[in-house]
This record gives C-alpha cells, sequence and structure tokens, in this order.
C-alpha cells in the first residue's frame, strides 16, 4: 500500500506547480492526498482539482484564521452542498487558533474572535455529523508551549460536547505533548504527523508512545515562499520522509509505516474510503 497524505493545500498553489508536484508525490510512494479547503471558495478549489485528478480527495471547511466574522446561512448551506459530493472526505479545515494576531483583531460588533470561533467550528462538525465526514481539525495556541494555552482545552471540549469522536477525524499538524495526544485519542481522533517530526525530539518522544494504529501522516504543503530556494518547500511528496523517521523511531520498515498508516486513514475515513483505497491499490 502507498502512502496517504491526509491534509494538504497544495490548491494554493500556483497552477503550473501542480502537475509536478502530483508526479514528484508519485514517484515519492504517496498514492493519495487530501487537499483541505480554509474558505468556502477555496474548498471549491478543492474540490474541482478532485474532479480533476484521481489521486486527489477534497476536504471543505473555514479555516478559524480565514473566518472574516460568524459563519453566514449561506456559508454553512454551501459546505453542505460540498459535503455531498462524491470526493469529498473529510470536513476540514476548522478548529480553534489562539494566536494573538488572530483574537486581537478589531470587531465591529464587539464579539470576541474566540467565541466566532468556536462557533464556526460547531457548525462545522454539526454539518459533518449530517455527512457522516470524519473531521480533520486545527489546533494552535498562542506561544511555543502546546500545553500551556487555551486552545487545545476549548477544541477538546467543543469535540466532545458535539460527540464529534462519533465520526472521528485527526488532529491535524499535531506538535502537542503525550497527554494531549492521549485526549485526542480518548476523544475518538487520530493523531496526524507531519514534518515537525523530523525536528522536534519532543514529538519524536510522543510518536514513539502512541498506538501505532492511531497515526496518520500529512503535510500540508502550503505554498511557502519564506523559503527562498523553492526545492525546499513542502510537498506531498514529503510524506515519504515523515514516514521514514516514523520507521526510524518505531523499529519498523518504511513500508510498514505506509501500510499501517494508510489503514489507519482508511478506517478514519469509513464509507468514503473506498474510492481512496482503489487509488492506493493501484
Amino acid at each position: 500500500m502507498r502512502l496517504l497524505d491526509v491534509h494538504a493545500h497544495i490548491q494554493q498553489h500556483e497552477p503550473g506547480e501542480l502537475e509536478g508536484m502530483l508526479a514528484r508525490a508519485a514517484d515519492a510512494g504517496v498514492g493519495a492526498i487530501i487537499v483541505a479547503g480554509v474558505t468556502v471558495e477555496d474548498s471549491r478549489r478543492c474540490i474541482d482539482l478532485a474532479e480533476r485528478h484521481p489521486s486527489l480527495f477534497a476536504g471543505v471547511g473555514v479555516h478559524p484564521t480565514d473566518l472574516t466574522g460568524p459563519l453566514t446561512q449561506a456559508d454553512l448551506t454551501a459546505l453542505d452542498e460540498m459535503a455531498e459530493h462524491p470526493r469529498v472526505v473529510v470536513m476540514s479545515e476548522a478548529g480553534i487558533d489562539h494566536q494573538p494576531h488572530v483574537l486581537e483583531r478589531s470587531r465591529a460588533d464587539g464579539r470576541e474572535w474566540a467565541d466566532i470561533q468556536e462557533e464556526a467550528f460547531r457548525q462545522q462538525i454539526e454539518v459533518a455529523h449530517r455527512h457522516g465526514l470524519p473531521v480533520v481539525f486545527h489546533v494552535r495556541e498562542p506561544g511555543d508551549d502546546p500545553a500551556a494555552g487555551s486552545a487545545w482545552p476549548v477544541a477538546l471540549r467543543v469535540l466532545r460536547e458535539s460527540s464529534a469522536g462519533d465520526i472521528g477525524g485527526a488532529a491535524h499538524y499535531f506538535q502537542g505533548d503525550l497527554s494531549t495526544a492521549r485526549k485526542v485519542l480518548d476523544a475518538g481522533f487520530m493523531v496526524s504527523l507531519a514534518r515537525p517530526l523530523l525536528r522536534l525530539s519532543r514529538l519524536q518522544e510522543v510518536a514513539a508512545r502512541l498506538p501505532i494504529d492511531r497515526i496518520v501522516i500529512e503535510t500540508d504543503s502550503y505554498p511557502q515562499p519564506f523559503k527562498k530556494d523553492r526545492a525546499k518547500w513542502t510537498e506531498p511528496r514529503h510524506a515519504l520522509s515523515v514516514a521514514e523517521k516514523l520507521a526510524e523511531i518505531r523499529g519498523l520498515t518504511v513500508e510498514m509505516v505506509a501500510e499501517r498508516t494508510s489503514e489507519n486513514a482508511l478506517s478514519m475515513l469509513r464509507g468514503r474510503g473506498e474510492q481512496v483505497r482503489a487509488m492506493l491499490e493501484q
């Protein structure tokens, strides 16, 4: 079985780069990629790409840092409609982000951004429930210590109160501590590991102690113009380096990690995963 990148934003790259990225991913053994939306319009772009490229599947959602205010009824109707599309396999990317520059933006109506984020997260989980979509969610704390912030407690509370564990999903780009990871698992979710695993010793320690059947792999793959060398930008091909590091940490072969993490992801996708399995097994 080939690798499955469960979360990437390659729709944000220049259109002319797409074919090269997909070719490099295939050469690295990545058989399928889930492209996650960050706004309603961006989610539509994800679906469009997934319709045109067999190895791509779509996630739909509104990212907490891309909210311009409360979600409107038109936004929720659009998400509901897109969630029915056969190429949509996850609700993503929604979540909680408590970085100061996000929460301190001015609001004309006086509402706090933290409250708006929480409401939007709950609403998107409701959409996910209606369509049986797993939720691949975002959490970002205000500082470098994932255990000392306010975002994770809010996110976990929302997940519990909304019974999101019934549909499952994954904590995207996880960089938290072992205690947080265990809370994610207890809530009914996978832990999604990305390239920070290559450099963060504390995250490597977490990865060594998690059940292997609760780990999935991703790259995020946003454009990275702050890296002047284009060859160093993260792409779906880097799912292989994440798998290699995880294999090293766990004393497994890369082939075993690819098999296990892809099966984990397919289990997370449930019925929506059959078309993804067909791509991975080609």
